[in-house]
């Protein structure tokens, strides 16, 4: 269900399909021009033999004996050769060509006032083009009416016109092959978007790369613009815990003070309490503030930091915190949440370890992470 979704949203199809489409109708309408260039050619070339055909029977015309005195070529003694002549006289008498035998062609009854051509059938499947006038010799009036067999023409030009349509399907389908080809290489130039993407992803990159075709560069700069929010968003929100802390640190000391002064149990405790959740945040504000927003968890490296950055908070005592850890470089963890999960560990540790502390981190199927130290227990 899955793939064919896919081949429906397919761009490379969807081209595939609308450049197909276009070549092949562009390409056909080309065909039936030609096609059509061609019958008529090959009729007008035919025509202009008639015509000359014509004159020849004209001028060998007797019209005292209503015949031919004169010979003409030999196609027009042949039984049905394909090339045949009729003269209708205007008393109605008609001299035929040997070669038409005992067919007749198809004329009109009165002969046309303009020449003309026109297309009918003959002999045996024959088909003629047939071409007439009226003529006036020695005072009298007549028309000739000549016809050629132009099957083999016709044929000819059908036979053409069906190896242009294989032709044109043939290079329809190798444009095709060829576009599809380019698109493809076209499309491995968006492989970087893809690997920018996966990058941004593992926490490798904050940012995709912009160096991409012009035509989804825009999309690019805003998905850019979008990741750049989000991690604004994501710090004023993990600031926003130690700014509320700091600002209430002042106000719950005088509260502190005066629960003293005045002899307040409740008041004092409820205030120490409240300044030691105070402190621990704003301890957790600094132990994650190497993080970056979204970026993967690399052990060797934050853990190192992270160790360096408790010792720094709990300066007052010799500490030594040994890391022992067996992973990848770069674990498909929130760097952030793990820098807090480790941190109040580590934070933990170092306010009841006396000198030492041992983290082991180790990786397989799960995580395994193991926190000891030599305090009381």
């Amino acid at each position: 269900m899955s793939s064919r979704a896919d081949n429906r949203g397919s761009l490379e199809n969807a081209l595939s399909w609308t450049m197909g489409s276009l070549l092949l109708v562009v390409l056909l309408m080309l065909l039936g021009i030609a096609a059509w260039i061609g019958r008529e050619s090959a009729i007008q070339f035919a025509l202009s033999r008639l015509h000359h055909d014509a004159e020849a029977i004209l001028s060998s015309m007797d019209m005292t004996q209503h015949k031919v005195v004169r010979s003409l070529p030999p196609i027009y003694t042949q039984p049905l050769s394909g090339h045949y002549y009729m003269v209708q006289f205007g008393d109605g008498k008609r001299l035929v060509s040997r070669s038409l035998w005992d067919q007749q062609l198809v004329t009109p009854d009165k002969p046309p006032a303009q020449p003309r051509y026109w297309l009918a059938p003959g002999p045996q499947g024959q088909h003629l083009l047939i071409w007439q006038a009226n003529y006036e010799k020695e005072g009298q009036k007549f028309s000739i009416a000549i016809a050629e067999d132009v099957a083999p023409l016709l044929t000819a030009i059908w036979h053409f016109l069906w190896i242009g349509v294989a032709a044109s399907l043939a290079a329809v389908l190798l444009i095709l092959l060829l576009q599809r080809l380019a698109i493809r290489r076209s499309f491995t130039r968006l492989d970087t978007i893809r690997q920018d993407v996966r990058a941004v992803r593992q926490g490798l990159r904050t940012q995709i790369s912009d160096d991409v075709p012009a035509e989804v560069r825009p999309l690019v700069q805003e998905f850019n613009q979008l990741l750049q929010a989000w991690k604004q968003h994501q710090e004023r929100s993990r600031n926003a815990v130690g700014n509320l802390a700091h600002a209430l640190k002042a106000p719950l000391n005088l509260i502190y003070r005066h629960g003293e002064k005045q002899g307040e149990t409740v008041l004092t405790e409820q205030a120490q309490q409240m300044q030691q959740l105070i402190e621990r945040e704003l301890k957790r504000a600094r132990i994650t503030g190497r993080a970056a927003i979204g970026q993967h968890f690399c052990p060797e490296q934050d853990l190192h930091d992270l160790a360096e950055t408790v010792k720094a908070l709990h300066h007052r005592k010799p500490l030594q915190i040994d890391l022992d850890i067996d992973a990848p470089q770069c674990i498909a963890l929130d760097q952030n949440d793990m820098l807090e999960l480790a941190g109040n560990l580590l934070d933990n540790a170092a306010k009841w370890a006396q000198h030492r502390i041992r983290l082991q981190l180790k990786t397989n199927s799960e995580l395994f992470l193991s926190l000891e130290d030599d305090g009381p227990g």
